[in-house]
């Protein structure tokens, strides 16, 4: 165990242990209650597979422009990850924890926010510690509890957050609180289409006839993806599985004029990936599939692989389609520009979970029923 103690007349060895964090760490996690200076030359290592970055807006003391920083130095595929508490009032954590590749697990803890006068100028106290796996397992449960009710921050959160004034140099140095409500700062106006419960029961049997068909589907994927069967045979046994006539299929047959011609193998491979994740590591693993299939050019990765995620997973992931994205569009909640596909796709689910979430009496359930009556709504599709 280290102990930090800071005072306005030392030079604090914080600012070293985050490099050392980000450098080693396969895991990270950093939540701070406040965000107002980011130091751009911290470098993150291509080795970590999980990283969350979770900051709050409480009082409006995060800066817009520590924000916009951080969004430039993160890589396109980890934009989602830098998230807002925006669903929770009173988040006040300070903490790093991290593990390496070698097994060891640290926490970081104490009075310092991302601030540079936390860093520099500040008397603070913090202590690090190395932790155990079990302590680690609860620190990611605390993580995903957090995340949860968090959405990635992006250019169109931003203009919509309220910050603190700054009162002039030499003045007691103290914000004047921002006028923010508790709410989140973005909220979503769902939308209420004509024979809505009528649409729902709609949405209801086709997920109750895919759960018939869901073991003879995966079979299928398997098979592709261990090379058992070419991307044709995929292809043409497909229909036995999910189809208009199987009463298990959402969205209609334009992707297959390009879709079709994809190499399934590959898309079955990723499918079959994600599958196999731990609940807790598959939307990185979504982010990480999307983002390979991208940069291989395949055609059936948004259509058709979107669908088979929102089939199977109907509570975590939607199916691309224009109206969502107008929906997101109208809503001036977008992804943060510069975003992979993976991370957009994660950022639209992680939108749409938190659209539910804060909406508990909404007669949709789950992201395939939100779907159907944003597919629905002529505020989103022109042709509803």
């Amino acid at each position: 165990m280290e102990i930090i103690l800071h005072t306005s007349q030392s030079r604090s060895v914080l600012g070293k242990h985050y490099l050392t964090a980000f450098k080693d760490a396969v895991e990270l996690y950093v939540v701070s209650a406040y965000l107002t200076e980011w130091d751009g030359a911290i470098k993150l290592t291509p080795a970590c597979k999980r990283f969350r970055f979770i900051i709050g807006k409480d009082f409006g003391i995060t800066r817009k422009n520590a924000c916009i920083d951080v969004l430039k130095w993160l890589p396109a595929s980890r934009k989602a990850n830098f998230l807002v508490a925006d669903n929770i009032t009173g988040f006040h954590p300070k903490a790093v924890i991290w593990r390496t590749a070698k097994g060891q697990a640290f926490m970081l803890v104490g009075s310092s926010n991302l601030s540079r006068a936390a860093f520099e100028g500040n008397v603070e106290a913090n202590v690090l510690v190395p932790i155990s796996e079990k302590a680690f397992e609860e620190a990611k449960t605390w993580i995903e509890w957090i995340e949860e009710r968090s959405v990635p921050v992006s250019e169109d959160w931003l203009d919509q957050y309220v910050e603190a004034v700054r009162n002039p140099a030499g003045s007691s140095g103290k914000r004047v609180p921002a006028n923010q409500e508790k709410s989140p700062v973005i909220t979503f106006k769902l939308p209420r289409p004509s024979k809505t419960a009528d649409r729902l029961r709609v949405r209801r049997k086709q997920l109750a006839a895919y759960t018939k068909q869901r073991n003879g589907l995966m079979r299928l994927f398997r098979r592709a993806a261990s090379g058992s069967i070419s991307s044709l045979q995929f292809f043409e046994e497909l229909p036995q599985h999910w189809s208009m006539e199987k009463g298990n299929r959402l969205q209609g047959k334009g992707w297959e004029r390009k879709g079709k011609h994809a190499n399934f193998q590959e898309l079955a491979a990723s499918f079959v990936s994600i599958l196999d994740a731990n609940k807790r590591d598959r939307d990185d693993v979504v982010r990480a599939e999307l983002d390979r299939l991208d940069s291989r050019g395949n055609s059936a990765r948004k259509a058709f692989l979107s669908e088979m995620l929102c089939l199977r997973f109907p509570n975590e992931y939607p199916v691309l389609n224009d109206p969502v994205h107008r929906f997101l569009v109208k809503n001036r909640f977008t992804a943060s520009r510069g975003s992979s596909e993976g991370a957009r796709y994660i950022d639209l689910a992680k939108k749409l979970r938190m659209a539910l979430r804060a909406n508990p009496d909404y007669p949709a359930k789950n992201l395939a029923e939100l779907d159907l009556l944003i597919w629905a709504s002529s505020d989103y599709n022109p042709n509803a």
